[in-house]
């Protein structure tokens, strides 16, 4: 039994051969990639709920912030003679139990 091989006869397997390794290839770096997809998806949705619980911080410490600088200008006036004193320090309780509940809420989030 007599076997040849042509040029183009080797060369058309050798191409074969190249077109099916790049068909594998594709196939595993197309299922890396939504492996990779997936996994960004889950990165952002972290990220949106981080950014909420954030927001949600900022406002409640704005909003401490106020309290605080009223209960400061209240005491102002107190020491003037405009508001009474009892009054002012309420207000600075109220503003030292809301950050005091701040920081417990979000140890307990943890």
């Amino acid at each position: 039994m007599v076997v040849t091989f042509t040029l183009k006869g080797l060369g058309n397997f050798v191409l074969i051969v190249a077109l099916i390794v790049l068909v594998i290839f594709l196939i595993v770096m197309t299922s890396h990639l939504i492996k990779t997809l997936r996994h960004a998806n889950n990165v952002m949705e972290d990220a949106e709920v981080i950014s909420a619980i954030a927001k949600k911080r900022a406002q409640d410490v704005d909003g401490i912030i106020d309290d605080f600088s009223g209960s400061a200008k209240g005491i102002g006036k107190a020491l003037r003679g405009n508001e009474s004193f009892v009054q002012a320090l309420s207000a600075v309780a109220k503003a030292v139990t809301s950050v005091i509940g701040i920081i417990k809420g979000s140890k307990d989030e943890d």
